[in-house]
């Protein structure tokens, strides 16, 4: 479901997060691990799928709202 550039995208956004922020590296691990597995249970797909849906629409009403349809 994922593609390798997200990864990489997602990798590189905890690593600032880590550098510049106050986040630890042990939350980092943490949230990786719950992600990976939600993603491996029944419950990953439907959040995936709302998600996805959610940020489509967000992304059409900004776009209706700029006027580029």
């Amino acid at each position: 479901m994922l593609t390798i550039p997200l990864v990489v995208i997602l990798a590189i956004a905890a690593v600032f997060m880590v550098k510049y922020a106050k986040h630890k590296v042990g939350g980092i691990v943490v949230g990786v691990l719950l992600g990976l597995s939600l993603a491996s249970t029944s419950v990953g797909p439907p959040i995936l799928s709302g998600l996805t849906s959610l940020s489509r629409t967000v992304v059409d009403a900004v776009s209706g709202a700029m006027g580029h349809r």
